[in-house]
């Protein structure tokens, strides 16, 4: 009889480790869209209820499988009552009809892309400027979420549409057809990028070219274009890579691709199903940057050593000059907005205080955390 607590606390002992590990190698991201966390109980009964989601991304975009693995997830946990029509590659909502297309009703859920609008975003704009991206951009998105009811919401609100989250983008790398390793290297360059500051350009001494992503790789042949800032999730698909043969690490400056929904559709929904669907929103932008970003660089540098391409890091010293040759830029970007009333330069001290407290968890643990505790309040 004496040796019962004993075993019982080596039973205990052993359970808890069986948990802890079963905990460790567990993929949060995969249960998620599996179902098996974050679900919450469905009572309605009624007609199911479409909802039509828009986006421009082609076939070959790395975000249409999490996407759709979402919208699967939607419809298997509402037991078939809240369907997603997934209609993708610019058939519904093109790269700058997100916000118009929402708030007239031709989409209930689409990509609204901030840097596509010509006013009215100035603070949803903030990961455009360089160097403010966190590293780890999954901490981007959990930044982006709590500083959204702050800074963005109202901005969307404006703009007649309700956000639902931010995929935030790894800071932008260069590929180029000649090498760049130094900031001098940029000078007199033609280069394709997307919600580019301006003033950044001006002081790299480069030229933008604004030309669609899926032309990209035209432009560069014809020699409209000597390089392209973007991110491994798009040279690869794109391949970028077979005319661009040097890939300099700097990630300099990112960009969002937002989720926003129509307020009249939000609000005639069931109340299950509302939150069904609120609660999709943080995750669905978790484990699509986890995919479509760490996940994908597996497989990127191994293509890139396949295709002969030039991996150039730049050496500390030489980082730190782009990092101040960049700062006046984000200065007078602040210095604009705060004269307008807008606080900007609280709203950078935000994401840097965030930066410090997210940028330091793995991947997993970011996915958990926005199964387990999503940010409350914006809808």
């Amino acid at each position: 009889m004496s040796d019962r607590p004993w075993k019982r606390r080596f039973a205990a002992a052993l359970a808890l480790a069986a948990s802890l590990s079963a905990h460790a190698q567990s993929n949060p991201a995969e249960d998620w869209l599996a179902g098996r966390t974050g679900a919450t109980p469905i009572t309605y009964a009624g007609a199911p209820v479409e909802v039509r989601f828009g986006h421009p991304a082609p076939p070959t975009s790395l975000l249409n499988q999490p996407w759709q693995r979402t919208f699967d997830r939607l419809a298997r946990l509402s037991n078939g009552k809240l369907v997603i029509k997934h209609q993708g590659a610019g058939t519904l909502i093109g790269a700058r009809d997100g916000f118009k297309g929402v708030r007239g009703g031709v989409a209930e859920w689409a990509t609204c892309y901030v840097q596509n609008e010509g006013r009215g975003l100035p603070m949803s704009r903030v990961f455009e400027q360089p160097f403010v991206v966190p590293s780890n951009p999954m901490a981007g998105v959990r930044i982006a979420q709590e500083l959204a009811a702050k800074y963005f919401v109202p901005e969307f609100q404006k703009q007649g549409v309700v956000w639902g989250s931010a995929i935030v983008a790894m800071p932008a790398d260069l590929m180029s057809k000649k090498p760049v390793r130094r900031w001098e290297d940029l000078n007199g360059m033609k280069v394709i990028a997307q919600g580019f500051s301006p003033e950044l350009a001006k002081a790299m001494g480069i030229t933008l070219v604004n030309v669609p992503f899926p032309e990209a790789y035209v432009a560069l042949q014809q020699g409209l274009a000597d390089g392209m800032f973007w991110v491994d999730a798009g040279f690869i698909p794109y391949k970028i890579f077979e005319i661009a043969k040097y890939h300099t690490a700097v990630g300099i400056a990112g960009f969002s691709i937002n989720q926003c929904y129509n307020r009249e559709f939000f609000d005639r929904l069931p109340a299950d199903l509302k939150d069904l669907f609120y609660n999709v929103q943080e995750p669905m932008a978790m484990v699509a940057t986890k995919i479509s970003m760490f996940d994908f660089n597996r497989t990127a540098l191994a293509t890139y050593k396949e295709r002969g391409v030039e991996m150039i890091t730049l050496p500390p010293p030489e980082m730190q000059r782009w990092r101040d040759m960049a700062a006046p830029t984000v200065e007078k970007w602040a210095a604009d907005l705060e004269k307008d009333g807008l606080p900007a330069r609280a709203l950078l001290a935000d994401i840097r205080r965030l930066g410090e407290k997210y940028n330091r968890m793995s991947p997993d643990e970011l996915v958990r955390l926005s199964v387990e505790s999503p940010v409350k309040g914006i809808r």
